[in-house]
């Protein structure tokens, strides 16, 4: 049986990442693979010869993404078109190693052969950051993957190629993404993203708030006025529940203003002060039953890198970490291959801040993608800890 979770000891997790994925090279071990994900996820259409296809094709697309994710690539301009290809090639297995379709390598991978699925254009005399725009096209590479996501995506889809500036009315401009807006979304990049291009980030560092401890102790003691005892779990589930969330944040751009612009699920912005901390913080509160916890509705993100973060939607989708990320190393890619002069701009010109910010993000996620990636395609789960820590295995 599929496990939803698996845990692993090891001094260095990269490398653990890097045997779990190097072991689906092998297509009778990527043919346990989908046995045992169907086991979970039933399709009787996945017939045996179905599995020996979709295998072949797995463990032939992992075979040239750990190609380009071992190459040892020591510039910059390498890094990023190393970074790009894996992705590309990680989201065409996920494809693949789903149960949930019949399509192997054949069928997916003629996505990619029509396109990436992404354009980009190039705004003259501004920053790059800020200028250049990407947006996605309809019948490719990223259009399949976004489906296969779930994702709407009529939302994004530019139905004619951007030609000029002129094309881009304020229609067009909402279904398009600037490099900068890409920086801000990564959560990995919230608390370096100011000091390279001076903007507040687009994802934020939520907790629950001191001040529910207070309103909780406030309920409890009505509730003994009332009924002359100590409500139970029972009687608070009854009823409906607001609870204030703590937005955790040093950055001055972020203020009530900017958090009402981000489109959160949260009302009544306002100051808390933190009695403990003894700092001010900025809570917004939720409604939800009192039988499901506030976090159900609002959605969040965290990796290795990062807590527990709300992130700006994306073209109206809950944040993906691994899409945007793939769209971000797409526009770099771009960048590189076919815009020296711009590449020069941002490695050794005017816009050098922006290289360096390459740089940071390329280190940062190379410990953070391929994980995601192997979990996506796996169907579980990987929980990675150091030996010693308190968190493995004794």
């Amino acid at each position: 049986m599929a496990k939803n979770s698996q845990s692993f000891r090891a001094e260095n997790p990269d490398e653990i990442v890097f045997l779990r994925l190097n072991r689906l090279k092998s297509t009778r071990l990527c043919e346990n693979l989908l046995r045992d994900k169907l086991s979970e996820t039933p399709n009787a259409a996945i017939t045996d010869e179905v599995i020996k296809t979709k295998a072949i094709g797995l463990s032939s697309v992992i075979e040239s993404a750990l190609g380009y994710w071992q190459s040892p690539s020591q510039s910059l301009n390498s890094k990023v078109l190393s970074r790009y290809y894996f992705m590309l090639q990680l989201t065409i297995a996920e494809q693949v190693a789903s149960v949930v379709n019949i399509d192997g390598l054949r069928e997916i991978q003629r996505h990619t052969e029509n396109g990436h699925g992404l354009k980009t254009f190039l705004i003259p005399n501004g920053k790059v950051h800020n200028n250049l725009l990407i947006y996605a096209t309809q019948g490719e590479h990223f259009n399949s993957y976004g489906k296969f996501l779930g994702w709407d995506m009529k939302k994004c889809i530019q139905d004619k190629g951007i030609k000029k500036q002129d094309d881009i009315t304020p229609d067009v401009r909402e279904k398009m993404l600037s490099l900068s807006q890409l920086f801000r979304t990564i959560p990995e990049l919230r608390t370096v993203i100011e000091e390279y291009l001076d903007e507040a980030p687009l994802s934020l560092h939520v907790g629950h708030s001191q001040s529910n401890m207070i309103a909780q102790s406030e309920f409890n003691e009505m509730f003994i006025k009332t009924h002359h005892r100590l409500p139970t779990l029972e009687d608070s589930q009854k009823l409906d529940k607001t609870t204030d969330v703590g937005i955790y944040t040093e950055s001055s751009k972020i203020d009530i203003p900017y958090l009402e612009s981000l489109g959160m699920p949260l009302r009544n912005f306002r100051t808390y002060s933190d009695t403990v901390s003894k700092t001010d913080t900025i809570i917004g509160s939720i409604s939800h039953p009192g039988n499901m916890t506030w976090w159900k509705l609002f959605p969040t993100y965290s990796s290795q890198y990062v807590p527990t973060s709300f992130v700006k939607l994306i073209w109206g989708e809950r944040y993906h970490s691994v899409a945007v990320n793939y769209v971000l190393l797409y526009a770099l890619s771009i960048i590189v291959r076919y815009m020296p002069d711009v590449w020069y701009r941002i490695t050794s010109g005017e816009d050098n801040h922006i290289g360096s910010l390459i740089d940071y993000y390329i280190s940062v996620m190379d410990h953070v993608l391929p994980l995601q990636m192997l979990e996506h395609i796996q169907g579980t789960k990987l929980n990675i800890h150091s030996q010693g820590s308190w968190m493995g295995e004794i």
